[in-house]
């Protein structure tokens, strides 16, 4: 994969945004700290700009139409859209997409742990 390519992927963005927020959200967890509400909002829309981007780059290649409103719909209820769409266009191998999100999520998140344990 050439790295233009990869710089313009929503995926690797998608997943880079990802770790960094879950890493920030562990260190902010472990020292029962309350984030600010700019971190809160930041989070927020920004996963959801990430997944909606994804998605769309994603069902553009594969052919996959669009409801009227998929912002809101994303919006609403993506956690129940994302799973459905990646099992729908890719089969079983989207379980394995879905347990590579979830693991990224886990992972830096524990990550964020350990870093405020070392250094507090």
């Amino acid at each position: 994969m050439k790295l233009h390519s990869l710089i313009a992927s929503p995926t690797a963005w998608l997943y880079i945004y990802l770790t960094i927020v879950q890493i920030v959200s562990g260190f902010y967890l472990a020292g029962s700290i309350k984030p600010p509400p700019s971190f809160a909002l930041l989070y927020t829309f920004g996963l959801f700009w990430g997944i909606s981007w994804w998605l769309l780059k994603d069902s553009r290649k594969r052919g996959v139409g669009w409801v009227l409103d998929m912002g809101l719909f994303l919006y609403i209820a993506w956690p129940l859209i994302v799973p459905y769409y990646l099992l729908k266009t890719r089969g079983v191998k989207g379980l394995l997409v879905i347990l590579v999100f979830i693991g990224v999520y886990l992972m830096a998140a524990l990550f964020g742990v350990a870093l405020y344990t070392l250094t507090t």
